[in-house]
């Protein structure tokens, strides 16, 4: 096993109990380091996907709707509210459950470009912050997702590891002669495609494919995307 193959499987599989996997971790502080971050970062990611129904919610729904509609009928309600409860709960649950996943039937996952607009607006701080970051620092964060940068396009003053559509990415934000500009770089694993350029009222992207990982650049309306595309992408180099 070398380096590139343990960083693939490890990112594509953090949980992964592989012997070989794991004894070529051991030989290296670096490596355990990667190991634990990333299985922490899919244990909080499934942990924030595993969320339970409020306790009494199906007693609070039945009682507004009775109150509204059934006046009368409140104070038998409460009688066998107890009794009932674990009944209703299991209702309210089944209920609850059959619409998130109708939900996700109908409604359409976010597209690539989608979802870095909503990123950026999730995180509007990171275009107004004042920390500075060399290219040492960033290619130590982006070595852990198999990549560097042989220059920087600007000033790098945002540099964090984020959850895109549920895989660990690099946000990156740097300065530019047309505002901040924003960069996602996302290991292949993802299997992006399409959106190769999107936008809305206030920012444009591009999104750039390699067969190690993916970069999308957003910015400014107005900004000339595919200078600073090509910047870029002639800059990261995959390890």
């Amino acid at each position: 096993m070398d380096e590139l193959e343990f960083r693939r499987r490890l990112f594509a599989q953090p949980t992964d109990k592989d012997d070989e996997l794991l004894e070529f971790a051991k030989q290296s502080p670096e490596r355990m380091a990667l190991l634990k971050e990333l299985r922490a970062f899919d244990k909080e990611l499934h942990q924030a996907m595993n969320i339970d129904v409020p306790e009494n919610l199906a007693d609070k729904i039945i009682l507004k709707q009775t109150m509204s509609e059934q006046p009368d009928k409140i104070k038998a309600l409460s009688v066998n509210r107890k009794r009932k409860s674990w009944y209703l709960a299991a209702v309210a649950s089944v209920a609850i459950a059959f619409s998130v996943v109708t939900y996700q039937l109908v409604a359409p996952p976010l597209s690539i470009g989608e979802h870095a607009l909503a990123h950026v607006y999730h995180e509007m701080g990171s275009l107004e912050s004042t920390e500075r970051f060399n290219i040492a620092e960033v290619n130590n964060r982006l070595a852990q997702l198999g990549g560097q940068f042989k220059s920087l396009p600007g000033e790098v003053k945002y540099a964090r590891f984020c959850n895109f559509k549920g895989q660990r990415g690099l946000h990156l934000v740097f300065e530019s002669d047309f505002g901040p500009m924003t960069v996602f770089v996302v290991p292949s694993e993802n299997k992006y495609l399409g959106d190769n350029y999107f936008s809305d009222d206030h920012f444009a992207g591009r999104v750039s494919h390699f067969p190690q990982g993916d970069t999308i650049l957003v910015a400014s309306a107005k900004a000339p995307l595919d200078e600073y595309q090509s910047r870029i992408n002639e800059s990261i180099q995959w390890l």
